[in-house]
């Protein structure tokens, strides 16, 4: 007899399907959900709520978007999309081939779409989440019926403090499931959740980087504050039996039975397992090149000199925290400390001990010297708060009360500690528009943002191919005697660089280490592997170009948000924030 849930029952064998386990237990809470097998409803968000995930996950521009140059090529002649989606099951981009699509399933993998289970029933982005591991569902195992044409493998994508950050989707026709690719997109999310631990490394942290003997390939890392662990990539968390709340509160003492140093030797685990394992500091790892050596803004470093706080505002990879670093080395306060934290890579529950400090003793875990914090590290220095729109609320209230006390009272402690700096904040967020949503405090933003300062993307910079040269300098190219053409140099120069600055270093880097000293790299010869979105189709400039049409462009592009934009020849945000002005009027 089939299970009845309410007015409805799921009744397994009258679909003739053999269901797996786990995809049987999502029709059954699909069911629950009040979801029947042939509803057609496909739940769409806004688009000033689709801008505001994307900005909540900052991941996606900066962690995934290297690991496409091995995911694009082999997807290039298949019927075949990569569907990204936050922790909700919130479609934020899809990029590849959707001729395979229906017309509804085109619509419901647009970004915007809502792909949680409480939405769609099984699916793989929906079920990944509600189990939280890899999961494929292939054709009639979806539980609405429009959704029997496709068939769909998607794997979790864990942030270092343990949590999903969201969902990596492959879908292709249920006819031709594409499983050979299934390896890579697994890999690739292994790759981003490797990164992103390795990225918390700063001047206070240092990693944990190990291997078993048998599997080098598979690294394992963990992030330590002393001896308190700040964060680790999957992999670790699995070998270790972690979970999110091991982060702050477990000590590397109860792990191993000592810490390893600089160069790879054996260590052994309280699990009773040897690894080879090396400790990687901040002063050890290697040096990146700096993106940009410009003259910084005048009226910046006179401002900064004053001490009046500076707001830096621009898209993700345009140089605020290089342009700081620049003002900081110029100004006043160039013999005092540099201190920059990014408050969208702390933890929550880790960003109040970052910031303010804590007593010995102050909570399970702590370091028994205690710990002064970034505020007063700060001292008579530069400090500099990425991602200032990424605070918690609770934050937000004490950091205004230092500012306007210059005093600073670490956690668990009475004694106030005076505090003298120069602060420098940067986002990519519209703050004001925070402040109207209530996720910040109109008082601190008037504190922090007594200038603000406009970083351009690189599409807006007036001689971009000049800038495009010093990069290839500074990177070695010419040292090399590697050179662009003028007709690669031409094109590189027209492109929109969604990603800025840190899109096109990762571009030229890939050049530099796939030609060899005294090649003249030409577009046409460039490898298929080197992704660069609108490389080989930039349009012609015009002299009197013909006002954009960005329905048409999107209707053509089959709702591939990406591929309208390179029709455009404009970034995807510009395209968002014209469609959401077209739907406004």
């Amino acid at each position: 007899m089939p299970r009845r849930i309410g007015s409805h029952h799921v009744d397994v064998s009258a679909t003739r399907l053999v269901l797996p386990g786990l995809v049987s237990e999502s029709w059954q809470r699909s069911a629950r959900l009040g979801l029947r097998r042939d509803d057609e409803a496909a739940p769409v968000l806004p688009l000033a709520d689709l801008k505001n995930a994307r900005e909540q996950n900052p991941w996606i521009s900066r962690l995934l978007q290297p690991q496409l140059s091995t995911l694009l090529p082999s997807l290039k002649n298949s019927p075949s999309i990569i569907v990204m989606s936050d922790a909700q099951g919130l479609v934020l981009d899809t990029l590849g081939n959707q001729d395979f699509l229906h017309k509804a399933q085109r619509f419901a993998l647009l970004p915007g779409s809502l792909w949680g289970e409480q939405a769609r029933g099984t699916n793989a982005i929906g079920t990944a989440l509600a189990i939280g591991d890899f999961c494929e569902v292939a054709g009639e195992q979806h539980f609405l019926n429009h959704n029997a044409g496709l068939y769909c493998a998607a794997t979790p994508v864990y942030g270092p403090d343990g949590k999903i950050a969201g969902v990596l989707d492959l879908s292709t026709p249920a006819t031709h499931p594409g499983r050979d690719a299934v390896m890579l997109i697994r890999r690739a999310v292994a790759n981003i959740e490797h990164d992103w631990a390795c990225n918390m490394l700063n001047k206070d942290r240092w990693l944990l980087r190990l291997h078993t003997e048998h599997d080098p390939e598979n690294e394992m890392i963990m992030v330590f504050s002393d001896e308190v662990l700040l964060g680790a990539n999957r992999r670790a968390m699995q070998e270790f039996g972690l979970s999110s709340a091991s982060i702050g509160s477990v000590a590397w003492r109860s792990l191993f039975t000592h810490r390893p140093d600089r160069h790879p030797a054996p260590v052994e685990a309280l699990n009773q397992r040897r690894y080879l394992a090396r400790q990687q500091t901040h002063h050890s790892a290697r040096v990146t090149v700096p993106p940009m050596q410009e003259p910084v803004h005048p009226q910046a470093l006179r401002l900064l000199n004053a001490g009046i706080a500076l707001c830096i505002t621009g898209e993700t990879g345009s140089g605020k925290e290089h342009l700081c670093r620049a003002l900081h080395q110029q100004s006043h306060w160039r013999s005092g400390p540099f201190v920059a934290i990014n408050c969208a890579a702390v933890p929550e529950n880790l960003i109040e001990s970052e910031l303010f400090g804590y007593v010995p003793g102050a909570f399970t875990g702590a370091n028994p010297k205690g710990y002064e914090g970034k505020l007063r590290e700060a001292n008579n220095g530069v400090l500099f708060l990425d991602e200032i729109g990424d605070m918690p609320l609770a934050m937000q209230t004490r950091l205004l009360r230092v500012l306007q006390e210059k005093c600073v009272t670490p956690l668990g402690g009475n004694g106030r500690h005076n505090v003298n700096f120069a602060l420098v904040c940067a986002t990519h967020r519209d703050l004001q528009q925070c402040v109207e949503q209530g996720s910040f405090r109109e008082d601190l933003l008037y504190r922090i943002q007594e200038f603000q300062l406009r970083l351009p993307p690189l599409r807006e910079k007036p001689d971009l191919a000049a800038f495009i040269l010093t990069l290839w300098e500074q990177l070695g190219g010419v040292k090399r005697q590697i050179a662009l053409s003028d007709n690669l140099l031409n094109t590189l120069s027209r492109l929109p660089w969604p990603g800025n600055v840190r899109q096109l270093l990762s571009f030229l880097k890939v050049l530099l280490a796939l030609y060899d000293n005294g090649d003249v790299i030409e577009e046409e010869t460039l490898p298929e592997g080197v992704v660069c979105p609108g490389l080989r189709t930039a349009p012609a400039l015009s002299a009197v170009p013909p006002p954009p049409d960005e329905l048409a462009a999107l209707r053509e592009a089959n709702g591939n948000m990406a591929q309208a934009a390179r029709q455009l020849g404009i970034s995807r945000s510009t395209l968002y924030r014209r469609l959401e002005r077209r739907s406004v009027s």
